[in-house]
């Protein structure tokens, strides 16, 4: 993690993205700037968080490890959006892992120096309502969609979510199991991205050779729709 301390930068995220809008006191004091490389943790899985985070630019995901070693992708965040809010209403007692996808810029909130006045600002807390009915509508519909269309379809839409600079690297196993498909279902479809031009393996992922051709799968598109 990278803080930001060039002043002018600082002003400039407040003015594309005016956090004081969401809380009816000055949260300012309590916000400082920051930045993630990709893989970089912003959430360690099964720490209390010590700050709440506003997404101001980029991708990150959310996952889950279970005891027999399996991990599960559980949703995927994109700017802008609060991370952390479960923890500090408390949901849940602990947070789930959230690591970035692209470089990721956010607000965070010093939670320990002011979360009473978090907790009883209900300017915020209405907000919160609203972004987290918002979250629950999206991730109906994430779920309707997984049962309306077809692999390619779903794979090539996770695919260009996940991709970081044309690079697509997720793990077989994690994401067969978010799309809710076989292991072997999944190499078969991304064998034929491949042999169709549309990806290149490499050895550190899939390199994404024809982006358009994988948007139009994305939006369910037949080639002669186009």
């Amino acid at each position: 993690m990278k803080r930001i301390k060039e002043q002018s930068q600082i002003e400039e995220y407040y003015n594309h993205f005016p956090l004081s809008e969401y809380f009816s006191f000055d949260i300012r004091p309590f916000v400082s700037v920051v930045q993630f490389e990709p893989d970089e943790m912003l959430l360690q899985e099964g720490e209390k968080p010590q700050y709440l985070y506003y997404l101001l630019d980029g991708r990150a995901k959310l996952f889950l490890s279970h005891k027999n070693g399996i991990i599960s992708l559980i949703n995927f965040l994109n700017a802008p959006c609060f991370i952390g809010e479960m923890e500090l209403l408390k949901a849940s007692e602990t947070a789930s892992g959230v690591k970035a996808i692209t470089v990721c810029t956010c607000f965070t909130i010093q939670i320990n120096k002011c979360k009473e006045l978090l907790l009883m600002d209900n300017k915020f807390l209405k907000y919160l309502c609203v972004f987290l009915s918002k979250k629950a509508i999206g991730n109906t519909y994430n779920y309707s969609r997984n049962q309306s269309y077809s692999l390619d379809v779903r794979l090539a839409d996770f695919i260009l979510m996940t991709a970081n600079h044309s690079l697509y690297r997720e793990r077989h196993t994690e994401v067969a199991e978010f799309l809710g498909v076989t292991y072997r279902h999944l190499l078969y479809v991304l064998a034929d991205f491949v042999k169709r031009g549309i990806l290149l393996k490499a050895p550190q992922g899939y390199i994404i050779e024809k982006p358009d051709e994988l948007r139009r799968i994305a939006w369910g598109k037949k080639k002669d729709d186009c």
